[in-house]
């Protein structure tokens, strides 16, 4: 029986971003693999659209008749939509992702054709930590036919992006770097992935989502000494960079504490900076929002402001990521049931809160610190959406959350209160930094949601005709 590696990467996209360190990472996750000893056969595929990405797995799968363990990577762009992740292809459109992306559940039935004794899947991509897990924390795949034997170990939760890097994007970097830790005896897949939770503890921007269905004795490769190729090789470069770099004549004095306080106190927030950060980011959303011309002829939006965390759907998302955060103040007092537990609860939070006991409270004055922009449609076979954009201060931080729910008609001329969460995001930006960026990004997905309802209400109402 033959192991199989299939590494795919995409840099260059025809209506998203170009990812330029993609390529460096295939290069890397390849030698790594190489220097194993254990891949018969390992394929890359590079920059490819979502027809040649499908057609490719497909021959790739078939082409071994008996296969003990599939090793899947992927580099790139990801998309969240509803349940399921997809992978972006160089053609993805988020209005079509079925036909421009690979989706996760489309992934898991050509994977388990192989009927491989092993899946591995390594996935370098924003929104890539997808549930697998059923409310009672048991793997049990879509349906009958399971895989033997999984592990999944995503760069980021579902509600976070994958920071790109140079040469290598930091997952994968750091991937490399935990495969290469031991130097002596059986690396398991279980050794990286514990020293993937130790690297980014701490890492607020981004947290690494593993699921295992196994026996914890996986192993990535028999014996550790065979990857003293790579070790030796990046260790030469790094002495090679070393000592090509320009000397220095400067000698740096150690900072005083005076010093470093000082220079501190210039980066956190005063109470006119805080003021003029979040009307900049609530005055664009409403102006991105109040000039776009396919909602106005759909929707009547109203805006409303608050200077106190007053919409009910957002407290307790707000007060859970925020009793998990070491802050150095408390401007705002947030306290949770099993706040320990934040990081699993994080990933199963059903799509309507469960009543618990938490504790959200604005101590210091802002004149106003929530948004929320309703979308009420003109027309009855449209639901109802609310977006509620929150800012929680902090001396150092501004805490973003965002929040879109869809609200159905309940009576002949309201909507359901509570409505169902369609998404939940949260960001932390630096009083300097700019909000124009994250308003549009903010915007895009509520107009990504809203044309999604849009096109599947017309494509239902066309069908009855």
């Amino acid at each position: 029986m033959e192991n199989l590696a299939i590494l795919i990467g995409n840099a260059e996209y025809e209506n998203l971003g170009s990812l330029d360190c993609c390529r460096a990472d295939l290069d890397a996750v390849k030698e790594l693999l190489e220097a194993t000893g254990k891949f018969a056969n390992i394929s890359v595929l590079f920059n490819h659209d979502s027809s040649q990405l499908k057609d490719s797995l497909r021959t790739l799968i078939d082409s071994h008749e008996y296969i003990n363990e599939i090793f899947f990577y992927f580099t790139g762009h990801g998309y969240q939509h509803e349940a399921d992740f997809f992978f972006c292809a160089t053609n993805f459109d988020a209005k079509r992702p079925h036909e421009t992306g690979l989706s996760n559940t489309e992934l898991h039935s050509l994977l388990r054709s192989a009927d491989a004794e092993l899946v591995i899947k390594v996935i370098d991509a924003c929104s890539s930590g997808t549930l697998l897990l059923k409310s009672d924390g048991v793997f049990l795949p879509n349906d009958q036919k399971g895989f033997k034997d999984l592990i999944q170990i995503a760069s980021c939760l579902d509600s976070q992006s994958s920071l790109t890097g140079d040469p290598l994007s930091l997952f994968t970097e750091k991937f490399r770097s935990a495969a290469l830790r031991k130097t002596e005896g059986v690396v398991y897949y279980a050794d990286i992935i514990a020293a993937l939770r130790d690297e980014f503890i701490g890492n607020n921007y981004q947290t690494p989502h593993f699921i295992s269905q196994g026996t914890g004795r996986e192993q990535f490769v028999e014996n550790a000494k065979r990857l003293d190729v790579v070790r030796k090789r990046l260790t030469t470069e790094a002495l090679d960079t070393e000592n090509t770099a320009a000397p220095s004549l400067i000698v740096e004095e150690e900072p005083n504490t005076l010093a470093v306080l000082e220079e501190a106190q210039g980066k956190f927030a005063t109470q006119d900076l805080a003021e003029t950060f979040i009307d900049r980011l609530f005055e664009k959303l409403g102006e991105m929002a109040s000039s776009h011309g396919r909602l106005g002829q759909l929707f009547d939006l109203e805006i409303f402001t608050h200077a106190d965390f007053e919409e009910q759907t957002s407290k307790a998302f707000i007060a859970k990521v925020l009793s998990g955060e070491k802050r150095l103040d408390n401007f705002v007092t947030a306290t949770g049931q099993n706040s320990w537990q934040l990081a699993a609860v994080a990933l199963m939070w059903p799509k309507t809160e469960e009543a618990e006991n938490y504790i959200l409270r604005l101590n210091c004055q802002l004149s106003k610190v929530q948004t929320k922009l309703a979308l009420t449609p003109k027309l009855f076979p449209l639901s109802e959406f609310v977006l509620v954009v929150s800012c929680a201060p902090s001396l150092e931080t501004c805490y973003v959350f965002e929040k879109i729910t869809q609200h159905p008609l309940i009576d002949w001329n309201s909507y359901d209160p509570q409505g169902s969460e369609v998404i939940r995001r949260w960001y932390k930006m630096g009083w300097t930094d700019e909000p124009d960026s994250l308003a549009q990004k903010i915007l895009d997905k509520l107009d990504e949601v809203v044309q999604a309802a849009v096109e599947a209400a017309e494509e239902r109402l066309s069908k009855q005709k």
